[in-house]
């Protein structure tokens, strides 16, 4: 495969991605009448979003990472947005720099993809999202190995000319929203609701610090789930401080994690 050939399919990995996270985000399970009555405003009700309160049958299964519901939570994903931004420029003018790992474009794709499925089949959205961010670690992970060979790559990046420090963080934003589905699935199956999004913040705070530790230097991964935790806690205060709990331990262990890196 040729490297221009090479790069089309990066950029267009990354804009799908890009995409997808925005209609995910403006997404609801009724229709889109909340969006034209009430235009980008945090106090409009959106059916489907998380709410201690909801049962099963008023969820969306993407959570808060995914389907922002609040002003943190919609920075955060504006953030993403741009960080993807980010890479497409950075790829768009690497025409020296190699090929990213073929596991990066993968991952974004899967991420891209699994939005949209894990509401019809949670079990396969699950799945797809899991392999989405196994794939973007292991892709990201292989590039921070990678020596940085010629003098256009330490221009462009620092590492290999990629765009890797945004590509980073919009990792960090993957398995967040992830893990906080995987708390949603969880309860939709029976589990008690504060059970299962603790068991998705376990989830994602190990996740979170087992690929912090394979990536390094890149710690633009930790300020994105940090920036995440952050918004479910400030979200879920007023209603379960057992949850805003655990939301402060995570990001004290990836804080811990942070500070060993750039130490």
């Amino acid at each position: 495969m040729s490297r221009s050939l090479r790069i089309v399919i990066e950029v267009f990995t990354a804009g799908s991605f890009a995409i997808s996270a925005l209609l995910t985000a403006l997404r609801t399970l009724t229709d889109w009448a909340p969006l034209r009555s009430s235009p980008l405003s945090f106090e409009r009700t959106l059916a489907g979003r998380m709410s201690l309160s909801g049962g099963p049958g008023e969820l969306s299964l993407l959570g808060l990472v995914a389907q922002p519901g609040s002003a943190i939570m919609w920075l955060l994903l504006a953030a993403v947005l741009v960080a993807a931004v980010l890479h497409m420029a950075a790829r768009g003018r690497a025409r020296f720099a190699p090929p990213l790992p073929l596991a990066i474009s993968a991952g974004l794709a899967l991420a891209a993809l699994w939005p949209w499925v894990i509401g019809p089949v949670p079990l396969v959205g699950l799945a797809l999202a899991a392999a989405a961010c196994a794939a973007l670690a292991l892709g990201i992970a292989q590039l921070t190995e990678a020596p940085v060979t010629t003098e256009a790559e330490r221009r462009a990046d620092g590492i290999g000319g990629t765009g890797v420090w945004p590509l980073a963080f919009v990792a960090g934003w993957v398995v967040m929203s992830a893990a906080n589905a995987l708390g949603l699935v969880l309860f939709d199956f029976g589990l008690g609701l504060e059970r299962s999004i603790l068991l998705g913040l376990l989830v994602a705070a190990l996740a979170a610090v087992w690929v912090q530790l394979r990536l390094q230097p890149l710690v633009t991964f930790s300020v994105a789930a940090i920036w995440a935790m952050i918004g479910v806690a400030a979200v879920t205060a007023g209603t379960s401080i057992t949850i805003a709990t655990a939301c402060v331990l995570g990001i004290s262990a990836l804080a811990v994690v942070v500070v060993r890196m750039t130490t």
